[in-house]
């Protein structure tokens, strides 16, 4: 059997269901007719970066050890690669059994780990670095001609345009390219690189959402008029037609599996949960005269996204990718920023875009102070708080929350979130790092009018699966253990998803295995200039 998998990142059924019925989704409405559709939860939070490992591996975060994009360390944070996921990949249980895997574009890949087959990485794969397995393999193709007979060109990773209000026909040219870039690659590879199982990963529409949902949603509160309206629409349609291509090459005993890591929805407002810390008393600041007049200064409009207005006024703001590092921080430090905690006085505090909430944990944190004896009861006091949040018009906004140790198990466990939250049925996030005013309540500072949502999708059809079935709603977890058992291999009893026995024709006899060694990477860290450069892409996509 061969399999081939699309990681069509950020889809949703919202989306696929009316676009495939109207015609403008041929083939995933082949796909969906033919074979099993369900919802998928994602990993909490709802986000690329520990979803993909969630998936690869089928453990949960606290076995695999991703939480994010990036790890806190109180008032600093360091980026996450493929060695920091401690558990075996899909890619390196199925060649250690003997399979020929290609992997492409796919989220949490660099530097890439060796595998029996190919190997080519994802958005946080730093210019000019070996961004494949074989060292090779991009050279040897990029002057070869492509299905359509031009050279491929140069491989890339991520979007080279970043959106601003005006430069939309740049913006969805360059997400369009993308996708294009991606699929050219993928069939070359396809019929250069032959393997027995197939992964291709669509970024580009999930970055393009972020930007341009509410030139599509008539319902979004900030709905606009647009030429750009269809963009999105024609992007899922761009995919589609590669989906197509690539599936016309596969023989005739081969199964497709669509999946993304998480749904996509209207976003509303960002909310600044240290700036609610502070107000709560839980978060405290340095009792120094600078810091108290940077906190003046914060609470009259002194601010990260006053600046940031100031620069998109002037056309620069893609030009402080240019600016270093060191001359960025220095800027920021102007600001009232985490460097302003007095950390030996603070409970809590926020760093990630969703809703992830840090006690500030003795033996964690590098100044903490919420020892384990005291954890539950001061949990209890910022969960309690974090309901007294509130929109502009006093409605509550905080729709769910969950306890860390509800969510993640396993050796890692304690690195995660110690809470989490869902915000207006997530139409609101949270700023990454500290804030961006003196508000909690405020608009996001690139002006994105779409985020993520929990329920990804989940599509599969040929040999071995079942046809024309709609499932309940299963998990990202379940797929590796599922796909795994599709093709005649046993389960890793470490695996936390379950086999989703009712999307297979014959579903045999599940076998299981003990086998969790596999030769992990020592975990690498990026150098100073390959973080920064990591570091502005999350900021230019809006992570960071």
């Amino acid at each position: 059997m061969t399999l081939l998998i699309i990681g069509f990142d950020g889809a949703t059924f919202d989306l696929i269901r009316p676009w495939a019925a109207e015609g403008y989704l041929p083939n995933l409405a082949r796909l969906m007719a033919e074979g099993v559709t369900a919802d998928l939860a994602s990993t909490l939070p709802p986000v690329t970066s520990p979803a993909w490992p969630t998936f690869m591996t089928g453990v949960n975060p606290g076995k695999h050890g991703v939480f994010d994009f990036i790890q806190p360390h109180g008032e600093n944070f360091t980026l996450v690669n493929s060695t920091r996921i401690r558990q075996p990949t899909l890619w390196q249980r199925l060649s250690a059994q003997g399979y020929r895997v290609g992997v492409l574009n796919v989220p949490v890949t660099y530097p890439p780990q060796p595998v029996n087959g190919f190997v080519v990485t994802d958005i946080l794969s730093p210019r000019n670095a070996t961004i494949s397995h074989p060292a090779d393999l991009l050279a040897r193709y990029e002057a070869t001609p492509g299905r359509d007979g031009r050279p491929l060109g140069p491989y890339r990773v991520a979007p080279d345009v970043q959106y601003k209000p005006g430069n939309e026909a740049e913006f969805i040219a360059d997400i369009y390219d993308l996708i294009d870039t991606h699929g050219r690659w993928a069939l070359k590879l396809m019929a250069a690189e032959p393997t027995d199982v197939l992964m291709v990963h669509f970024i580009a529409m999930d970055v393009a959402k972020h930007a341009l949902w509410r030139f599509m949603d008539h319902s979004h509160s900030r709905y606009e008029d647009s030429p750009y309206e269809h963009a999105i629409r024609d992007g899922y349609a761009r995919v589609d037609a590669w989906i197509g291509r690539l599936m016309a090459q596969l023989p005739p005993d081969s199964s497709t599996v669509v999946m993304s890591d998480h749904g996509f929805g209207p976003l509303k407002n960002m909310v600044n949960l240290n700036v609610f810390f502070m107000q709560k008393g839980l978060l405290k600041l340095k009792p120094d005269a600078m810091t108290q007049l940077k906190s003046w200064a914060f609470r009259h409009g002194i601010t990260p996204a006053a600046a940031y207005q100031w620069v998109s006024r002037l056309g620069l703001q893609n030009t402080i990718a240019r600016v270093s590092k060191k001359a960025r921080n220095d800027i920021v430090g102007r600001f009232l920023s985490f460097d302003s905690v007095d950390w030996r006085r603070t409970i809590a505090y926020s760093m990630g875009h969703v809703g992830q909430v840090y006690l500030n944990r003795a033996g964690r944190e590098p100044h903490g102070i919420v020892t384990e004896a005291d954890y539950d009861r001061r949990l209890a006091e910022v969960s309690a708080a974090l309901t007294e949040l509130r929109d502009e018009n006093g409605a509550p906004i905080l729709t769910n929350l969950w306890r860390g140790r509800e969510v993640y198990n396993g050796p890692y466990a304690t690195l995660g979130p110690d809470l989490h939250l869902e915000l207006d049925h997530y139409a609101m996030i949270a700023c990454p790092l500290f804030a961006t005013e003196g508000r909690v309540m405020t608009r996001q500072i690139r002006g994105d009018s779409g985020c993520h949502r929990r329920e990804g999708i989940f599509i599969a059809a040929g040999a071995g699966i079942r046809s024309g079935v709609a499932l309940p709603e299963a998990s990202i977890l379940d797929l590796a253990p599922t796909l795994l058992h599709l093709l005649g291999e046993p389960v890793p009893r470490i695996m936390d998803g379950r086999v989703l026995t009712e999307a297979l024709a014959n579903p045999q006899a599940i076998t299981y295995t003990e086998n969790n060694d596999m030769g992990l990477m020592t975990e690498y860290g990026f150098k100073p200039a390959e973080a920064e450069q990591i570091e502005e892409r999350l900021r230019g996509l809006g992570y960071l």
